[in-house]
């Protein structure tokens, strides 16, 4: 049917002007309205020509070397409902569909992602939004012609305006009748709070303020849920396998939010980096606090006083006098996903105790990839001796102000330690850990994995019989689900039967599906046959996948050997590698070759890394350097009067 003169959708047509580098814009021209004597235009794309990004997809996650700015994508139960009705559209029927979930739970990317069979009957898009998108959709909505995708993101914009919402509702419910528009698919998404707000039945009778909303949204919607099932899951491990950001999703989501883990730390990380210089230092001493041991819940007090010492004179001076409480607002304002840079901790009813924090668990990954080789002001310990009530968390700092030879701090640390409670178990609470021979198979197998376990015992079924090709196939099939230690084991297999070249190459694929103890194992394996050159290549393999132990081991066996320049080099590829004890033995190379300055420089930086409880039972450079210890400053520590130092020392 066509729009009458006096409805909704035949009023006054004026599109949207798309802009965006990734965007091709086509201006299709549309029927001149009864109502007026003007022509207007309506800015369309076809789908191939659209970029996700500039759709509202949110920014996820960005890893050097990956390719594309989203990260692969997983189907779930949502995406088949969807697609269904997709493809009701593409058979020529006019269809409506609001994806209803919490923020960054994927809603959008889900939409983007069905539309893409669109694509080869070049369908095209329209997004309203200029010059509001209340006004581009109640003045576009007449000119949308057949195969169009009416795109109604954040559809509360639209539907939920206080003047229009329920004129664009009541022109969307006459564009789906129009048979002579067909077809024409209308995706939109809503938070369920809005859902519920729009389609609420009216409080007060003869009220009914949102009928024509209801009327078009009731029976329409798609709920998308805020967490992945088990079963998203074991595809998630599959495509993580080549998708650096969903390993790094998998790793660091919590009750399996991947979407919210994707969507949400980049602009955690936008907010961290535009904060003033208050609340940076507030987050850097939490993020420091978390990868130096302590629990979760940093208290406020400490988190204030620690923060002074990581702000410059200038910085400090310029503070406001409710600097912190800013810094608190600002930190905890949700993002993308409902994260927060630091969250306020609640309390249970009837606890009394001082405000304590939680710092977002990406933040605290940043931290310890980012601040790992600083070690904090002397303000951060003085705090910790303050301010920290736990008995855990004061050891755990103790400790680690002797890995960075603190000693001073570490003796009043174990000291604090010792004045304070040990920690109650939670009621109910089995402190005992299983004893081995009390676990079985079901603790590390997943009942849904049963299948890839038994491809691994096949694999090695085979290459018992000597069927290589056989055990290598049935091995990385393996691997592509969650079994890649099998694949390394076979590689082993097959290098012991003289078959390097595929052993290489199935290594390195057992690597990549996560095992690069192949890698290592076949390292070992050249440098016990004297190819050292291979051993080297292989141990280097290993440690870019964070297996660093072989390029330490083969350091040790050319000292052994009399080769220590080339001990030296390889303890230096450990270093880039990250190994712990790497530049504790450099240092200690450059202190024999008589090179107290750059030894001293090197193992100052091993220290503030916490580099000294590996090398210091047999390395002499530390005591030789700073016999009582190095304060934050980098001055030697007094040396003590009394005789409370730590007895490890």
């Amino acid at each position: 049917m066509q729009a009458s003169k006096d409805s909704v959708a035949a009023g006054r047509d004026v599109g949207a002007v798309i802009t965006g580098d990734n965007n091709t814009i086509t201006v299709l021209p549309t029927a001149q309205s009864a109502s007026t004597t003007n022509q207007y235009t309506l800015v369309t794309r076809l789908i191939s020509e659209c970029h996700p990004l500039d759709l509202e997809v949110h920014h996820a996650i960005h890893i050097a070397g990956e390719e594309g700015e989203l990260p692969a994508y997983v189907q779930r139960e949502h995406d088949t409902h969807l697609q269904h009705l997709v493809r009701a559209a593409q058979g020529g029927k006019s269809k409506l569909c609001v994806l209803v979930g919490e923020s960054s739970t994927g809603k959008t990317r889900a939409a983007w992602e069905a539309i893409q069979r669109l694509t080869p009957d070049e369908w095209r898009l329209w997004h309203p939004f200029d010059p509001t998108r209340a006004d581009a959709a109640l003045a576009g909505l007449a000119a949308v012609g057949p195969k169009t995708v009416v795109w109604l993101n954040e559809a509360q914009h639209y539907l939920a305006h206080p003047e229009v919402g329920e004129k664009i509702a009541a022109a969307l419910r006459t564009l789906l009748a129009d048979t002579h528009r067909a077809p024409i698919l209308v995706l939109g998404t809503l938070w369920p709070v809005h859902w519920d707000h729009l389609t609420s039945l009216p409080v007060q009778p003869g009220e009914d303020p949102q009928a024509q909303s209801r009327q078009l949204l009731t029976g329409r919607q798609i709920h998308v849920p805020d967490a992945f099932t088990e079963r998203d899951l074991v595809a998630v491990h599959s495509a993580a396998q080549a998708d650096e950001r969903l390993a790094q999703a998998l790793a660091g989501a919590a009750d399996r939010r991947i979407t919210q883990f994707l969507a949400g730390v980049p602009a955690l990380l936008d907010r961290y980096e535009l904060s003033r210089a208050g609340t940076r230092a507030l987050l850097d001493v939490a993020m420091d606090a978390r990868r130096l041991g302590c629990g979760m819940d940093l208290p406020a007090a400490f988190l204030k006083e620690a923060a002074m010492g990581y702000l410059s004179e200038s910085e400090l001076n310029s503070l406001d006098d409710d600097w912190f409480e800013q810094a608190i607002s600002y930190t905890g304002r949700a993002a993308h996903g409902n994260t927060a840079l630091l969250r306020r901790t609640r309390r249970r009813p009837g606890t009394e105790g001082e405000d304590s924090f939680r710092l977002a668990d990406y933040m605290e990954q940043h931290g310890r990839r980012t601040r790992g080789r600083i070690c904090p002001p002397a303000s951060f310990w003085d705090a910790a001796l303050r301010h920290l009530p736990r008995r855990t968390d004061v050891s755990a700092l103790e400790s680690a102000a002797s890995a960075r030879w603190r000693l001073r701090y570490a003796r009043l640390l174990a000291e604090r330690a010792h004045q304070l409670p040990w920690p109650s178990p939670a009621p109910g609470l089995h402190m005992r850990p299983p004893a081995y021979e009390e676990l079985d198979d079901s603790d590390i197998w997943p009942v849904d994995h049963l299948t890839c376990r038994a491809l691994a015992d096949l694999a090695f079924t085979a290459a018992q019989a000597a069927d290589y090709e056989q055990a290598a196939a049935l091995a990385l099939e393996a691997a592509e689900c969650c079994q890649p230690d099998a694949l390394a084991d076979i590689a082993l297999q097959h290098e012991q039967a003289g078959l390097p070249v595929e052993a290489s190459e199935l290594a390195h694929q057992a690597a990549a599906h996560g095992a690069p103890v192949g890698l290592s194992h076949l390292a070992m394996t050249r440098e016990e046959a004297a190819l050292f050159e291979q051993a080297e290549h292989y141990a280097r393999a290993a440690a870019g996948y964070g297996l660093t132990n072989t390029l330490a081991d083969l350091a040790v066996r050319r000292e052994a050997t009399g080769d220590k320049e080339r001990a030296e080099e390889l303890w230096e590829a450990a270093a880039t590698y990250g190994h712990p004890a790497a530049l504790a033995n450099i240092a200690r190379f450059r202190y024999e070759s008589h090179d107290v300055d750059g030894a001293s420089r090197i193992a100052r930086e091993a220290l503030d890394q916490g580099d000294a409880a590996y090398p210091h039972h047999a390395n002499p450079v530390w005591r030789k350097l700073w016999p009582h210890g190095i304060e934050p400053d980098g001055t030697p520590t007094p040396f003590p009067h009394d005789d409370a130092w730590p007895q490890t020392w």
